[in-house]
């Protein structure tokens, strides 16, 4: 099995709720969800006038190719309420990134593996590397954990409901 590593985010709604739904949706489809980082309240990135979101990382396990998981994945975003014609970084319901799929690389018009915007996250950084310190990604040598050294730690703090 290869190593999966998601993201899953949301600013609408009940936060809370919508993280333990999108989790609930992955193992209805035979999605098994191995790890799971401590959920985190993140500032916006990309576009700053919006509310805050809630973020989780998971490491799962699935017999999906790359491109049908993103397709399963857009489906469950769908099904939640997210709106797939918003502007780029608007606020949303739900959002379920595939980070990392084992050492893949993809670049194509509707899958970028690694997630093409990953390492200028810290908070996406801090976040995988509590579910995956020793995980390398593809094309490069460095674990991880390693990246969390240097890394700003402001903007994101452990959620406390």
């Amino acid at each position: 099995m290869q190593r999966i590593l998601l993201l899953l985010g949301t600013n609408l709604g009940n936060l809370e709720n919508n993280l333990t739904r999108a989790q609930k949706e992955l193992e209805n489809h035979d999605i098994k969800i191995i790890k799971k980082s401590n959920v985190y309240l993140t500032k916006p990135w990309g576009r700053v006038d919006q509310p805050d979101f809630l973020n989780m990382g998971l490491e799962i396990e699935c017999d999906y190719s790359p491109v049908k998981l993103i397709s399963l994945l857009k489906k469950i975003e769908l099904s939640m309420g997210r709106r797939p014609d918003g502007p780029r970084w608007a606020p949303r319901v739900i959002d379920i990134d595939i980070i990392f799929y084992g050492d893949q690389v993809i670049e194509s018009s509707f899958l970028t593996i690694p997630h093409k915007d990953f390492f200028n996250r810290p908070f996406a950084i801090k976040i995988l590397a509590e579910i995956a310190p020793d995980f390398i990604p593809p094309c490069s040598s460095k674990k991880l954990q390693e990246y969390l050294t240097g890394i700003e730690h402001e903007g994101f703090e452990i959620y406390r409901s």
